[in-house]
């Protein structure tokens, strides 16, 4: 029967027109992210589905998030926008940096499907422009969504975005026939930035949103979003088993890759440098509460999925698994040296509040 249940999910998010995402929940999209790292999904089918889940930013309305927004608490709205900020900076990022993957991309399909993927970030860079402008008041675009919050707050998301991504695809502009900085870019985007740090941060925040039935302009936009993404994520994964098929020591290019990545990865998730507006979750709703301890179980576990597609064994993704749950803890423990306080997350592992599954 959960197979069953699984494979109606994915039907659903993949034939889902634009007006019918809202309807959808994370998980739905989650199990339709799952199904493309089957061996059987090739580039092909990836770009079929491009052109069949085509959607416009301007068929979204938002007048309903606009009063949405204006109910939330302070303190969440903070929480809110901090994360919006991020994606929208990293959407940005990306539509700026990812030509070099598909110009040095040594196969046509790939290349082909590359250019489909850049067209999509553009597309949710303009999703996320209009959002901040006609919801959130912030006008101006990117710099004046930055200068909505503290840059400093950030380090680790800097590392990634401004440092790793930029250096990972400038190797691959000026080496576009270096094997391995190719495959580098793709660890770094298509495993770390997209599955790993984008869908945790859309499964708390869509999750979320919907517990408490608010911004449905938002929440049909960023689960197409999240539909887009799931097909680069299956066209990295796809890329990379192809690599270690063909040569076994692109394995450890890859594992090695992610290793580097992870801590900063790790301090963009938990941000140990930022003190988060509301200390104690039992003063948040408990609809609106994220459980971080089920964060981080989710994002390891779908980042240990990905890595086993990919071709790792599953000894590597282990010892993986285990140095990035090993940062989380160091993170959470720097962040109470910070701020001289309990990390949030305390309150669940010593089970003194919930949230909602």
């Amino acid at each position: 029967m959960a197979g069953e249940a699984s494979l109606e999910a994915v039907r659903r998010v993949e034939s889902a027109p634009l007006q019918d995402l809202v309807g959808l929940t994370v998980d739905d999209v989650e199990a339709q992210m799952d199904s493309l790292l089957a061996a059987d999904v090739d580039s092909a089918s990836l770009y079929r589905r491009w052109e069949q889940q085509q959607w416009a930013v301007s068929d979204l309305d938002f007048a309903q998030d606009r009063s949405d927004w204006q109910s939330l608490p302070a303190g969440i709205q903070q929480v809110t926008q901090h994360t919006m900020t991020l994606f929208f900076i990293g959407e940005q990022a990306v539509t700026d940096t990812l030509a070099p993957l598909l110009h040095a991309a040594p196969r046509e399909d790939e290349r082909i499907f590359l250019a489909t993927q850049i067209a999509d970030e553009a597309r949710h860079t303009v999703f996320f422009q209009r959002f901040f402008e006609e919801v959130l008041g912030v006008g101006g675009g990117l710099h004046a969504a930055l200068d909505a919050i503290n840059p400093r707050a950030t380090e680790g998301f800097r590392r990634i975005f401004e440092h790793q991504l930029k250096d990972a695809m400038d190797l691959v502009r000026r080496e576009p026939e270096n094997q391995r900085a190719w495959v580098e870019g793709v660890v770094t985007y298509h495993l770390m930035i997209e599955g790993y740090l984008a869908i945790t941060g859309q499964r708390s925040l869509l999750r979320m949103l919907r517990n408490v039935g608010l911004m449905p302009g938002f929440r049909t936009g960023f689960t197409a979003v999240a539909r887009d993404e799931s097909r680069h994520i299956g066209f990295g994964v796809l890329a990379l088993r192809r690599r270690v098929t063909a040569d076994s020591e692109m394995a450890r290019v890859i594992a090695l890759k992610v290793l580097e990545l992870l801590e900063p990865a790790v301090r963009t998730v938990i941000s140990p440098d930022r003190r988060l507006p509301i200390e104690d979750p039992r003063e948040i709703p408990e609809p609106m509460r994220v459980n971080g301890l089920e964060l981080r179980e989710f994002a390891l576990s779908s980042l240990a999925k990905r890595l086993v597609a990919a071709g790792l064994s599953a000894a590597v993704v282990k010892s993986i698994r285990t140095q990035a749950e090993a940062y989380y803890e160091a993170a959470w423990s720097e962040y109470e040296r910070n701020h001289g306080l309990r990390h949030p997350v305390r309150f669940f592992q010593e089970g003194l509040v919930s949230a909602p599954l």
